[in-house]
C-alpha cells in the first residue's frame, strides 16, 4: 500500500507541477507579447542618451569637441558612437543607410564597427531592436558646416552583452529549464515520499486492527496512539474506537443474554426431570405429572417468545414506512389491561391530552409489545383498591406516555438497571416474570428513536415514561 500511495501521489504531484508551469509561460508569452520588455527600454534609453551627447558635441564643437566628450566616457561604451563625415556631392536622404564600413568610429580602426540599428517594434538579442530607424542613424552639421553621419553600434552593444565565446544558452524542455526540471523532480520524491509515509503508517495501524477485531479481539483501541494528529485520521481512529467498543457492549450483552437463558431454562428443565421421574416411580400419579410438565412447557414457551421479541427489538427491525395511531394503540392496550385487572382489584386511570392527530412512524406491534409490558409490570407491583395512572401528552416534537402506580417503588441505586434483560427487583410480586418485559420496552422505545425514563414517585410508587418522536 505504501508504494502504490507514493507513485499517486508523486504523479499528481508532477502533473500539476507542469500544467502550472504551462500555464504560467502561456501567461507571461501573451503578457510580454503586449507590453515592452524591460531590457527594450533600457536599450533605448542607454542608445537615446548617447546619441544625444555626440549628435550635441558636433554640433558645438565638431570632431574635436566629441572626441572630448569621448574621453570621458568608459573605454567599453566609446565604440558605440560611429561618425563619418558626408562629402559635399554625397545624397543623405536616407538617414537610415547603412555607414560605410571604411568610416570607423571615433578612435577606432576601420572596419570594426558595424552597421547602426534603431529601436523597432522586433527586439533582437541584447534588448536591443532589429529595424533601422533615425534615432539609431543621425545627420549632424557641424560649427564650420561639415555634415557628419552618426550611428549607434548595436552590433557591438550585443557582442558586448552577449560574447561570442560566452556560456552556450540553456536548451528549455517544454518551456523549463533544465534547473527546475530537476529540482521539481527531487522536490516531489522527497514530498511525495514524506506524504506517503505520513498517511500510510496510520492506515496500516488500522488495517491491522481491522485485522485484529476481525479474529475477534475488541480490546484494541487505536486514539489513544493518534491523539497528536488533529486531522481526518485522527477522527476515523475516535470512530473506529467508538465502534469497536459499542461491538464490545453488543457481544458481552449476547453474552450474558445466552448466559440469562440457559440460567433461565434450567429451573424449568429441572422441574421437567422431576416430574418425569416421578411419574416413572408412582405410574398412579401420572396426570399431576402430565399437569406439571404442561406447566412448566408453557413457562418456558413464554419466556422464549420474550427472548424472541427482545431479540426483533434489539436488532431495530422497525419498518421506516409504517405508521400507527399512537392513540388508538394505547386505547388497545388499556382495554386489554383493565379486563385483566379486574381479578387483582386495580383501577386503570387513563388520562389523554386532546389533540388532533397521533400519527407515529413505526412499529406498532414493537410499541404494543412496550406499553402492554410497562402496563403489567405496574399492575404486577400493585395491591388492591389501587390505581394505576396512564397519560397522553404532547411534548414539543414528542408524543409521551407514562404509567404510574402505587406500589412499592424501586430503590434509587437499582434504577437505572431496572431495564436490563432478567434483572428483578427483590418483592413477593417479581416472581411473577422473568425480568425480561421492561427490557422488551426499553429496546422497542429506542428502536423508534426515543427515550425511557424511570423515578419513583412522591407519594409512593413507580413511574415510567416513554418519549417517541412525533411523525411531521
Amino acid at each position: 500500500m505504501h508504494g502504490r500511495l507514493f507513485w499517486k501521489i508523486l504523479l499528481g504531484l508532477w502533473l500539476t507541477f507542469f500544467v502550472i508551469s504551462q500555464l504560467l509561460w502561456v501567461g507571461f508569452s501573451f503578457y510580454g507579447g503586449r507590453n515592452e520588455p524591460p531590457e527594450v527600454r533600457l536599450g533605448r534609453h542607454t542608445m537615446s542618451l548617447q546619441m544625444a551627447l555626440a549628435t550635441q558635441a558636433l554640433r558645438q564643437g565638431g570632431m574635436a569637441e566629441l572626441g572630448r566628450t569621448l574621453a570621458d566616457w568608459p573605454k567599453s561604451e566609446r565604440g558605440y558612437i560611429n561618425v563619418s563625415i558626408i562629402g559635399d556631392n554625397e545624397d543623405v536622404a536616407g538617414i537610415g543607410a547603412e555607414p560605410p564600413p571604411e568610416m570607423g568610429m571615433l578612435g577606432e580602426p576601420p572596419g570594426r564597427p558595424g552597421p547602426g540599428f534603431g529601436p523597432g517594434p522586433i527586439p533582437g538579442p541584447g534588448g536591443m531592436p532589429e529595424r533601422p530607424d533615425a534615432a539609431s542613424l543621425q545627420v549632424v552639421e557641424g560649427p564650420d558646416g561639415q555634415r557628419y553621419r552618426v550611428s549607434f553600434n548595436t552590433a557591438r552593444w550585443r557582442q558586448d552583452l552577449m560574447p561570442e565565446n560566452g556560456p552556450a544558452p540553456m536548451p528549455f524542455f517544454l518551456h523549463l529549464p533544465p534547473p527546475m526540471i530537476w529540482i521539481g523532480a527531487l522536490g516531489g520524491l522527497l514530498f511525495s515520499g514524506m506524504l506517503a509515509w505520513n498517511l500510510a503508517r496510520p492506515l496500516g495501524r488500522l488495517r491491522a486492527s481491522f485485522e485484529r477485531v476481525a479474529q475477534g479481539d475488541l480490546s484494541v483501541r487505536l486514539y489513544p496512539s493518534m491523539r497528536r494528529r488533529h486531522d481526518e485520521i485522527g477522527d476515523v481512529a475516535r470512530d473506529f474506537d467508538a465502534m469497536v467498543g459499542r461491538l464490545s457492549v453488543l457481544v458481552g450483552a449476547r453474552e450474558q443474554l445466552l448466559h440469562d437463558v440457559s440460567h433461565e431454562l434450567r429451573s424449568p428443565l429441572a422441574r421437567l426431570q422431576l416430574a418425569i421421574g416421578l411419574a416413572r416411580q408412582n405410574p398412579d400419579n401420572v396426570e399431576n405429572a402430565l399437569q406439571r410438565i404442561e406447566r412448566e412447557a408453557e413457562r418456558m414457551d413464554k419466556m422464549i417468545g420474550e427472548v424472541l421479541t427482545l431479540s426483533r427489538a434489539e436488532n431495530n427491525a422497525v419498518n421506516t414506512e409504517e405508521y400507527f395511531d399512537l392513540l388508538g394503540l394505547v386505547n388497545a392496550v388499556v382495554n386489554d389491561a383493565r379486563y385483566e385487572a379486574q381479578v387483582p382489584g386495580v383501577d386503570i386511570a387513563l388520562n389523554i391530552s386532546d389533540y388532533d392527530d397521533y400519527t407515529v412512524k413505526g412499529s406498532a406491534e414493537l410499541m404494543r409489545h412496550a406499553l402492554d409490558n410497562i402496563i403489567r409490570n405496574a399492575l404486577r407491583f400493585s395491591s388492591r383498591g389501587q390505581q394505576v395512572l396512564v397519560t397522553l401528552s404532547r411534548d414539543e416534537k414528542e408524543w409521551c406516555v407514562g404509567v404510574a402506580d402505587r406500589g412499592p417503588g424501586v430503590e434509587e441505586s437499582k434504577l437505572s438497571s431496572i431495564f436490563d434483560p432478567f434483572m428483578r427487583i427483590d418483592s413477593p410480586q417479581s416472581g411473577k416474570g422473568y425480568g425480561l418485559g421492561l427490557a422488551i420496552a426499553r429496546k422497542a422505545v429506542v428502536a423508534h428513536g426515543g427515550r425511557i425514563e424511570a423515578e419513583n414517585r412522591e407519594q409512593g410508587g413507580l413511574q415510567i415514561r416513554i418519549c417517541i418522536p412525533r411523525w411531521q
